[in-house]
């Protein structure tokens, strides 16, 4: 009655398809990782920028803090300097001091 469907097909044209498609899906990995690698240049030059501006950054930090340093240095001699005057005008007018 039905008799089965018989399908021939040259294994050599069956294995020359499957080679086209790996050949397409190397080519396409290929891509990709090439547009992986670059991305990842990309991402690398970013972080060493982000380095180097940190490291600026710290520079001007350590520069700002002797600056600091320095400026209390100073307001401590004036402040000391203020209190000594401050406590030499009082004792001239409470006539602990006399005139020379």
């Amino acid at each position: 009655m039905n008799e089965p469907v018989k399908v021939t097909y040259d294994l050599e044209y069956i294995l020359k398809k499957i080679d086209e498609k790996l050949d397409k899906m190397e080519e396409s990995s290929h891509r990709r990782f090439e547009k992986m690698e670059s991305k990842l240049d990309g991402i690398q030059k970013d972080v060493t920028d982000l380095k180097v501006g940190q490291a600026k950054l710290e520079e001007k930090v350590d520069g700002l803090g002797k600056k600091l340093d320095y400026q209390e240095f100073i307001n401590r001699g004036i402040i000391i300097g203020l209190i000594v005057t401050v406590l030499g005008s009082l004792a001239k007018m409470l006539g602990f001091i006399g005139n020379p």
